[in-house]
């Protein structure tokens, strides 16, 4: 789906336990989160509550903001494509029709509408280190970071269409490993930016001395690596954070070890609960080695709930979604996933994946679905497929009331050890109406959720980490400004110390 996620905050099973921290999700695209409902509201009026075709107004972003606020969710999460997927019938037709990864809005002028009308809810980003520069990005973030009051993350990642190439003046894609070594030299870049070159104190504001900010506490980094060359000052002062939360959600070998030295939090795709298990439990291993606490790096896997006041009613509203959603947008939607055209595809015909290079992929998929909460046994043709993604994507979704969606929850802060989860939405308000008012009194109930923000008012890291900047054992912790004994100049050497090549890099 193309939208941007609500994180609520439920918490772990003990009475010990801080609640766990629930973003959601929403992005800007014109149409609703199940692809094709909003033909029906458009018909006839009969579907559900949803005013999702008018994404492109300040009204609806300020009203979600509100309500998350509402309901304690920690943050919205952004999603961000430059360009639709493509892939099915080698063209954008299908994603067009069907309002999917198309009609986006740039997020950092809606985060700023958000923010003024709340004080808790906080935001995250997602922004691309293949086609940014270190310099602008880190601008950008510290800005968003200063006009939020530190409710601000970047949700990194690499980009991996085709079409984002093209867009952007490339001939194609670079390969997948180089995009994350490009990646960890950009956040070399970006950590220098934001740790280094201005100590704290800088700023005086001396009416006295006529000084603004003190010179000999303000650096020049000089960076020159494989990927990126500059010479230059930040740009803007330490923001509150100064480094945004740091979010990322690749699993492969490379998203793994790229999340395990950067990441504070991690956007989980797994369909089941056993699934993320493993996932979490090797990605902690794999902060551990990299001198981290495991337990510091936090996973927040997305469930596409169907929640009301009786069974009977949220099978209903299933029922619904599912007789309106859009198989063939549901199918361009995993053709771009997988990069395998399904167009060719008979839509009511078993599908026969022996003679497609990524078959065995696919199956897999297909039998993990199967064990997704709520699933049953299918036949997986092109449509029952198109139309589970045009439902939920690759993600659960549990059926049924609060407390039966709560069960759930719970079982996967149990077993999967998860710290939070996305919330993705059928229909908008009332899918994430239905969260803050049914889900979230019975996650209270269970002590399964804060009944407040940690910190009131606080930083985003301050209420997911108990901590306003990175923690000491993050890498990006050692680019910090060092005092020496020579005085504040400890600022340039340090820079120095941390250029391409030297023992810090890669440590």
């Amino acid at each position: 789906m193309s939208e941007r996620h609500l994180q609520p905050s439920p918490s772990k099973p003990s009475s010990q336990s801080s609640p766990l921290r629930p973003p959601s999700l929403d992005r800007s695209p014109k149409g609703i989160s199940c692809i094709g409902f909003w033909g029906r509201l458009l018909i006839d009026g009969s579907g559900p509550d949803d005013i999702s075709t008018t994404k492109d107004t300040i009204k609806y972003y300020t009203d979600l903001a509100k309500l998350t606020d509402r309901g304690k969710i920690s943050a919205i999460f952004f999603a961000e494509w430059f360009v639709g997927f493509d892939v099915y019938g080698g063209g954008l037709d299908t994603m067009l029709k069907s309002a999917y990864q198309v009609a986006h809005l740039d997020p950092y002028a809606l985060v700023l509408a958000m923010a003024a009308v709340t004080e808790n809810v906080s935001f995250a980003v997602t922004q691309s280190t293949t086609y940014s520069t270190p310099y602008v990005l880190a601008l950008q973030y510290s800005t968003l970071d200063h006009l939020t009051g530190g409710r601000c993350a970047w949700n990194i990642v690499t980009s991996f269409p085709d079409s984002n190439a093209r867009a952007l003046g490339h001939e194609k894609i670079m390969a997948h490993d180089e995009r994350y070594n490009m990646a960890d030299e950009f956040m070399d870049v970006v950590y220098k930016l934001w740790k280094s070159s201005w100590a704290s104190g800088s700023g005086q504001l001396d009416p006295t001395t006529g000084t603004s900010f003190d010179a000999d506490r303000v650096k020049k980094i000089e960076h020159e690596g494989t990927y990126f060359r500059m010479s230059g000052r930040s740009q803007v002062h330490p923001s509150p954070q100064r480094t945004p939360v740091l979010f990322q959600a690749g699993t492969s070998k490379s998203g793994t070890a790229f999340a395990a030295k950067h990441a504070e939090a991690i956007f989980l795709n797994c369909v089941n609960v056993s699934q993320a298990k493993k996932v979490i439990a090797h990605m902690r291993v794999a902060a551990a080695a990299n001198g981290r606490d495991p337990a510091s790096l936090k996973f927040f896997p997305c469930f596409m709930p169907i929640i009301s006041t009786t069974p009977e009613d949220a099978k209903a509203k299933h029922d619904l979604a599912v007789a309106n959603a859009d198989p063939v947008a549901g199918l361009a939607q995993f053709s771009g996933y997988t990069g395998i055209d399904l167009a060719a595809f008979l839509l009511d015909e078993p599908m026969d994946l022996s003679g497609i290079s990524q078959g065995l992929a696919i199956q897999a998929v297909f039998k993990a679905l199967e064990t997704s909460e709520g699933e049953e046994k299918q036949l997986w043709t092109p449509r029952w497929l198109g139309m589970r993604m045009a439902l939920a994507g690759l993600h659960p979704c549990p059926v049924g009331t609060a407390s039966e969606v709560a069960d759930v929850i719970q079982k996967w802060i149990e077993e999967a050890n998860i710290d939070g989860c996305n919330i993705g939405s059928v229909t908008n308000p009332g899918s994430w109406t239905d969260v803050v008012d049914l889900l979230v009194p019975e996650l209270q109930r269970r002590r399964l959720y804060w009944d407040d923000y940690d910190v009131p008012g606080g930083t985003f890291r301050e209420n997911l980490l108990g901590t306003k900047e990175l923690r000491d054992d993050h890498y990006g912790a050692s680019f910090k400004w060092k005092e020496t004994s020579e005085g504040t100049k400890g600022g340039d050497d340090m820079v120095d110390s941390v250029l391409q090549g030297s023992p810090l890099q890669g440590s």
